[in-house]
């Protein structure tokens, strides 16, 4: 590991992951750590992990963006003490929060989120419970899914956001750390990792939570679900088939 980026969600980590992905790094983001790292990263989350674990479980891998790996950002920083890391932050709380409040709105308003996804597919109950365990974990949240979504007390997680960055701040030196706001490019972060300066521009991807259906639509996970979906659907019409036939058959 050379890079941990400890930033909560909606600091920017979906343009920290592009932009570190064209420098040639090899970054688990949210999608990764949950297909390769599920299982492991769900017992992190609820029940800890030691630093040896970590060590082998992100063997190869180069940086972290995004949850769950933010939400364990200090125990990383143990495991593995020569990383580098990057704390990203926006320029206010409220900006924070609008954008954070967005993206769940998004979040619970997809199709695999409601009850029918949730219901038909295996991955999508799993990646809804590391979800929840993860943000628990960093804003004291509610349990939430299709047909319990609880209110989002935004004061409450404003707080959880500004206590963790100044944390991040308090307990590493200086040296190992970037505060980075993403809207300053390439410039002090190739600088704080040593690279040379990319030819093309800069990324930035979904700036404020908006394009975040399109995200889960262009995913991996997005596609096992609506397979698990469609499997899941003929294998209930065939079995109201089969009751219908028999009992046809039996009134007969």
């Amino acid at each position: 590991m050379k890079i941990i980026c400890s930033g909560y969600p909606k600091t920017g980590t979906k343009t920290m992951c592009a932009a570190l992905r064209l420098l040639g790094y090899q970054v688990y983001d949210f999608e990764e750590q949950f297909l390769f790292l599920g299982d492991e990263l769900q017992t992190a989350l609820d029940h800890g992990i030691t630093q040896e674990k970590l060590r082998k479980i992100f063997k190869g891998v180069d940086a972290i963006t995004d949850v769950p790996g933010c939400a364990i950002w200090e125990e990383l920083a143990k495991a593995f003490p020569e990383a580098k890391v990057i704390h990203t932050e926006r320029s206010s709380d409220n900006e924070w929060s609008e954008s954070m409040w967005s993206q769940m709105m998004a979040v619970y308003t997809h199709p695999w989120m409601t009850l029918y996804g949730q219901i038909s597919s295996p991955t999508g109950r799993k990646a809804n419970r590391i979800a929840n365990s993860a943000f628990r974990v960093l804003f004291s949240r509610s349990e939430f899914n299709s047909w319990h979504q609880p209110p989002l007390n935004m004061t409450m997680e404003k707080l959880r956001y500004r206590q963790h960055n100044a944390y991040v701040k308090q307990a590493l030196p200086k040296e190992r750390l970037l505060v980075f706001d993403v809207r300053d490019g390439w410039e002090p972060l190739c600088r704080f990792l040593g690279v040379p300066v990319p030819s093309v521009n800069f990324p930035h991807k979904n700036k404020s939570g908006i394009e975040v259906s399109s995200i889960i639509e262009q995913s991996k996970m997005s596609d096992m679900i609506r397979r698990e979906a469609v499997i899941f659907t003929f294998i209930l019409f065939l079995l109201i088939a089969i009751i219908v036939l028999v009992v046809i058959i039996y009134v007969a």
